[in-house]
């Protein structure tokens, strides 16, 4: 599939305003928007809307009910954008992503994450980030997004491990392009008050977005930790929990697991697991299995079974055994 980056991208204030404008632009007259309940009221326009609840049924798009349209619009939140990235797939039409958080980098990348396993389908036409919206979302999403940007540097190091012990085609532009929006997010929440926290974290996440979208491959910005991630997914499906950890909370955890062991095998990354642990910290972002709320036992079980969840080579290669897990989880103080 021709995997295409986003024609226009505006981060700013009021840039929902601009939505009209970029659908001139883009010569697109007759959009539907999908959006959720609660952010139905940044929906000023004169355009169809749907809620993304009501538009899957088991997973399924009514297609001709849609098949008018000439574009998708997603506004709110990763349910939101994802659905309607979905959307725009099945119609083969061009996407708008509007989002009003920043929780992962969904808001830019051409995966779609409706089921698992995901896939590629293309990239935003474009986005349209009003800051003054996502300032206002809920303190916890914007902490979770930094969970899925700190990802990319394990992302990238599982890449290159690939790449050295399985001959895994491997992109160099792309890892720098995604190692360095996370690394440079860090250096900023680090060293600053958090005042512009917000615009950093949409541009890096969009950044993000654009890197999976370059390599064609999630894999500038999934790895081991993604992987550990869903396997915590898949043991609160399995066992029924009424756990409401975010998958960018998940990511943050996994990135300081994976970036320890990745340290163990290479003297070079000394310190790496701490600088992000300091960072997840300074944006309130849970480090430990207590703060995900999640039970010891599905956190040592998740990270024994993360390997198995989808046919990626990364620093768990083979798996890890329990009594393993528990001493990672124990040195890492996740447990």
């Amino acid at each position: 599939m021709y995997i295409t980056t986003p024609r226009y991208t505006i981060i700013e204030d009021n840039a929902i305003e601009k939505i009209e404008t970029v659908l001139n632009k883009l010569n697109l007259k007759n959009p539907i928007i999908i959006t959720g309940k609660t952010t139905k009221k940044y929906c000023k326009f004169n355009y169809d809307i749907e809620y993304y609840n009501e538009i899957l049924t088991n997973n399924k798009i009514e297609q001709k009910k849609y098949s008018h349209y000439d574009c998708v619009i997603g506004v709110g939140g990763g349910k939101a954008i994802d659905v309607g990235k979905y959307l725009s797939y099945i119609l083969k039409v061009p996407f708008i992503s509007v989002p009003t958080t920043a929780s992962n980098d969904g808001i830019a990348s051409p995966i779609i994450s409706i089921k698992q396993p995901s896939f590629m389908a293309e990239a935003p036409m474009a986005i349209i980030a009003d800051t003054r919206i996502i300032k206002k979302s809920p303190k916890r999403l914007l902490s979770a997004g930094m969970g899925d940007i700190v990802s990319n540097i394990t992302a990238v190091l599982d890449w290159k491990l690939a790449h050295k012990e399985k001959g895994e085609k491997y992109s160099e532009s792309s890892a720098i392009f995604s190692k360095t929006i996370a690394k440079e997010l860090i250096t900023y929440v680090i060293n600053s008050d958090l005042s512009d926290y917000a615009d950093k974290l949409v541009k890096a996440l969009v950044g993000s977005g654009i890197a999976i979208a370059i390599a064609n491959s999630s894999r500038p910005a999934s790895g081991s930790e993604h992987l550990f991630s869903h396997a915590i997914d898949k043991l609160k499906k399995e066992y029924d929990l009424n756990i409401k950890s975010l998958h960018g909370e998940q990511c943050g955890v996994g990135t300081i697991i994976m970036s320890y062991l990745h340290e163990k095998e290479n003297k070079n990354l000394t310190g790496t697991c701490q600088i992000i642990k300091q960072a997840l910290k300074k944006v309130k972002a849970p480090t430990t299995a207590k703060e995900l709320k999640i039970d010891e036992d599905i956190i040592i079980e998740a990270l024994t079974i993360a390997h198995k969840i989808r046919n990626r080579w990364t620093i768990l290669r083979n798996g890890i055994d329990r009594k393993t897990a528990i001493e990672i989880l124990e040195e890492t103080e996740v447990i």
